[in-house]
């Protein structure tokens, strides 16, 4: 009987003891996946888009040169979620560890642009812009924080926390083929190159032709986590360590991923999925909701908000900072119902949109399916309506209705101002480049969008 009882008692020791280390190895593995969330996209994004031996006409470069973007996205482009349909791209990344990278922009006049750098972890670096440099353009220095180096002709600087920036440029352009062409030559101008380059360097080649972009693939489970431990040691954040450090126990940082037991490793692949799923909900209802819209006003500056940050990059990853554009989304209708291209909904907009056209601002209202938020194909080619939108039919006060459906309608009117819908659930962004100050500190929203059959 004595040993029935020893027996019993070792056993439930030992349960126990898996218990707990599931237990640990789920917490961790739920904050990994919440800290780690937006940086794993990045170095998706920084491999797909630099797995090139030559500059292509899809966006791809190898590290330390631009890729250009020879047309506007659509549907056919699934390299990172929400993509716009109103800019040319010029973008690329840059590896800052062995020296300094210097970019050169052009004279940019009577046109919207910005060169948007960030780093690793989504924060801002620096907004290059027509309200932050003016329209002459010029030489910027970009450096890892901390290395030295010296500065030909006192040129500004701008330092990235980590290792890697990502360059996410943008031009505007109308709907005449005309100004494409002007846009197509524009991107050509713009350069970087290493400083020990300067001030000739970064001379873009012609892009090869590659027809569409490549299709992300996102780790998950267990190779997630591999793939954060290795983001995570090539951008260390000094000051993040009280919650890096803790990762430790569960192989993150040690390379000790393999060497965990069955049940930590069962427990990471849950944390993962509940993460994840957790950061989905976040995204749905991110920061400040009006209307139905939710406005992400701390876009690019994120502080130790770790699940804002997760949330607001699974919807559109590396977001401006909310002087430069805001991004207000939804996924339901006024009855929080979630959004469908069966139904069809009516929203109408102010005359005043406000944004600043005197910087190049512009608006747009982008469809995007609610799964993988990726532009949707449709008869009409149409995958947004804004500002720039050709043979709208406005209303006599100048405000704008927009007729949002799968379906095509049938009344002229709805036709003409109609954004078609895929057949299953969807997102709407809107896009304010260069909002007003009403915009960013919240007196304007975007009206209610309404469920009318």
């Amino acid at each position: 009987m004595v040993s029935l009882i020893v027996i019993t008692s070792t056993f439930a020791q030992e349960n126990h003891k898996e218990t707990v280390a599931y237990k640990q190895a789920y917490n961790l593995a739920v904050q990994a996946t919440i800290y780690g969330w937006a940086p794993v996209m990045m170095d998706v994004a920084l491999e797909l888009q630099t797995d090139v031996d030559a500059p292509m006409n899809n966006g791809q470069a190898p590290i330390n040169q631009l890729g250009p973007i020879t047309r506007l996205w659509d549907y056919r482009d699934r390299s990172y979620t929400t993509p716009n349909n109103d800019t040319y791209y010029i973008q690329g990344w840059a590896d800052l560890e062995d020296q300094p990278m210097v970019l050169y922009i052009p004279p940019v006049k009577n046109r919207y642009f910005i060169e948007q750098i960030l780093d690793m972890y989504t924060e801002s670096v620096v907004d290059l812009c027509n309200a932050t440099i003016g329209e002459e353009g010029g030489y910027f220095i970009l450096a890892k924080r901390g290395k030295a180096f010296d500065n030909p002709n006192y040129l500004p600087v701008f330092y990235s926390n980590t290792r890697y920036i990502w360059l996410a440029g943008r031009l505007g352009v109308s709907a005449s083929a005309e100004d494409h062409k002007i846009a197509q030559q524009l991107q050509k101008e713009f350069r970087l190159m290493p400083l020990s380059e300067y001030p000739n360097g970064g001379v873009q080649p012609v892009p090869l032709v590659r027809k569409g972009a490549p299709k992300v693939k996102f780790p998950k489970g267990l190779a997630w986590f591999k793939r954060f431990e290795k983001v995570l040691l090539e951008n260390y954040l000094e000051e993040d360590k009280s919650i890096t450090d803790q990762f430790k126990y569960i192989g993150i940082g040690n390379g000790q991923i393999d060497e965990l037991s069955e049940v930590q490793k069962e427990a990471l692949v849950q944390g993962f999925a509940d993460g994840f799923e957790m950061i989905l909900h976040t995204a749905q209802h991110t920061n400040t909701p009006v209307n139905g819209w939710n406005y992400e006003y701390t876009a690019g500056k994120y502080g130790a908000d770790y699940l804002q940050r997760a949330a607001i990059n699974m919807n559109s990853i590396g977001l401006n900072s909310p002087e430069r554009a805001m991004y207000p989304k939804r996924y339901f209708d006024q009855n929080g119902e979630v959004l469908h291209g069966k139904n069809v909904y009516e929203i109408t907009l102010p005359k005043d949109m406000q944004v600043n056209q005197a910087m190049g601002g512009f608006w747009s209202i982008t469809m995007y399916d609610a799964e993988d938020r990726f532009m949707v194909d449709n008869a009409i080619n149409r995958y947004k309506i804004g500002s720039m939108t050709e043979e709208l039919e406005y209303n006599t006060d100048g405000s704008l209705t927009i007729y949002i459906s799968y379906e095509q309608p049938k009344d002229p009117k709805q036709l003409k101002n109609w954004l078609p819908a895929p057949n299953t659930d969807f997102m709407l962004q809107a896009r304010f480049y260069e909002p007003t100050e009403k915009v960013v500190n919240g007196e304007f929203h975007l009206p209610q969008l309404y469920l009318t059959k």
